[in-house]
């Protein structure tokens, strides 16, 4: 009878091992989704940002070899503001997306799988913050009559390639 009993445990120790480790599978999968889900929107973002800044600087209005927000600033001065809203549209569009896109990062990094997206996630919030302060300051030099320095903050184009090998790296992670 004591033998039927160690092997009713070890019966039920087994069912409870297997049915704990499908529950932890599982669990496993669905973060994993969790974390896509996370990763998806910034590409979306980055793409929309791709389509802003190149119709920015495709756009006759805006002076060709100097950046996109020193450009804007000229057209103002030259036609008025209400004249380029489309292109004040667009640049709010971009500041709100750079915005976006940081706190989606803020959320995602705790739990990224690449070294590269790590680094490039950092250098995109500094961009971010960056672009963000001169788009603010746009109204400020139009009143005054100053001008941005030349240097324009480039986008990271490096980040929109990590965020694709994140999505790899955690497609691929259980």
């Amino acid at each position: 009878m004591k033998g039927k009993t160690t092997w009713g445990l070890l019966v039920a120790a087994l069912i409870a091992a297997t049915v704990a480790s499908a529950a932890w599978y599982r669990v496993r999968v669905q973060l994993r989704e969790a974390h896509m889900d996370e990763l998806a929107p910034i590409v979306a973002l980055l793409k929309e940002d791709q389509e802003l800044l190149q119709a920015l600087q495709a756009d006759s209005v805006l002076e060709k070899d100097v950046g996109i927000l020193a450009s804007y600033l000229a057209r103002i001065r030259t036609d008025g503001v209400p004249k380029h809203a489309d292109a004040k549209q667009r640049l709010d569009r971009l500041a709100e997306n750079n915005s976006a896109i940081v706190a989606l990062i803020e959320v995602y990094s705790p739990h990224a799988k690449t070294a590269a997206f790590t680094f490039e996630a950092e250098t995109f919030r500094r961009y971010a913050i960056a672009w963000r302060d001169r788009w603010n300051s746009v109204m400020e030099l139009f009143m005054a009559g100053g001008n941005y320095p030349v240097a324009e903050v480039p986008f990271p184009k490096e980040f929109v390639g990590a965020v694709q090998t994140e999505m790899d790296a955690a497609k691929n992670a259980i």
